[in-house]
């Protein structure tokens, strides 16, 4: 039997109702609706009927529930004891995080899309992105809060003991593809319109922006914990960003079924006090 539809049956079973269950499992109506009569027609009775606006379950409902809960909670549990967590994680704190032991760390994608598709469909376990999210199945909390900075090769011929605005814009610039509410990430950290740098390349990695900007004379951008991990080693000097942006706050996401998940609670614990030594 696909353990799914016990799990889609238990949630049915708990809320009372399609609607409730499906915005918990982040499944549309139907597909929930198809579940329980595939399982209906595996156990061979109707596990719900119609009362008022809302469904109760039959006997045989309760039956199956009281049969399989404790051991479907057994199973998942084994299985998330068994696996490392999937961290979907910026470059950018990769470095902060990269010790802890029960995890499996992946580049956080370009896509913003992509990135709630895969905590929802729970390809992965946790985010940490400074995207935000308003759907009710993903959780969100505030992990830590950055500036975002400048870098310039230290023998730069014009950009010496400060960058001043005029220098921002003069200047060549080393942009990240990735986009967060559409919009590159200095737009996104601005709460006004910002003219358009001068863009000579766009990389997917800010590791690679550093290594071209320590060989070049375009400016590259980045949070400062990461700048200042690296720029000593590539020759980089660090300048705040002479625009008014808002920090740069990294937030981790994950999916609301896992709120009290031991493991799970185990390993958020263990990021928050890895990024707050940083």
């Amino acid at each position: 039997m696909d353990l799914n539809l016990l799990t889609t049956f238990l949630a049915v079973y708990k809320q009372r109702s399609i609607t409730a269950a499906s915005e918990q499992l982040n499944l549309t109506q139907p597909a929930v609706s198809a579940a329980i009569k595939r399982l209906e027609k595996v156990v061979g009775n109707t596990l719900f009927v119609r009362e008022g606006r809302g469904i109760s379950p039959t006997g045989a409902a309760v039956s199956l529930a009281n049969k399989v809960e404790d051991p479907l909670h057994i199973i998942q549990s084994v299985e998330q004891q068994i696996n490392n967590l999937n961290v979907y994680c910026a470059e950018s704190l990769m470095p902060f995080v990269c010790h802890i032991k029960g995890i499996n760390i992946i580049e956080a994608p370009l896509s913003e899309e992509e990135l709630f598709n895969a905590l929802i469909s729970q390809k992965v376990d946790i985010a940490i992105d400074v995207t935000s999210s308003k759907k009710h199945s993903v959780v969100e909390e505030l992990l830590f809060e950055d500036e975002a900075v400048c870098l310039v090769r230290a023998d730069h011929p014009r950009i010496t003991n400060t960058l001043t605005e005029q220098n921002y814009f003069e200047e060549q610039h080393i942009a990240l593809k990735i986009k967060r509410a559409d919009m590159n990430i200095v737009d996104f950290l601005s709460d006004t319109d910002i003219k358009p740098r001068k863009l000579t390349i766009e990389t997917s990695s800010i590791s690679s922006m550093l290594m071209l900007a320590s060989s070049t004379d375009y400016i590259a951008s980045s949070t400062r914990a990461f700048a200042e991990k690296l720029a000593p080693q590539l020759g980089l000097k660090i300048f705040s960003v002479p625009l008014s942006l808002r920090p740069i706050q990294f937030r981790m996401l994950y999916h609301r079924r896992y709120l009290n998940d031991e493991q799970h609670i185990k390993i958020r614990e263990a990021i928050k006090q890895a990024v707050s030594q940083h």
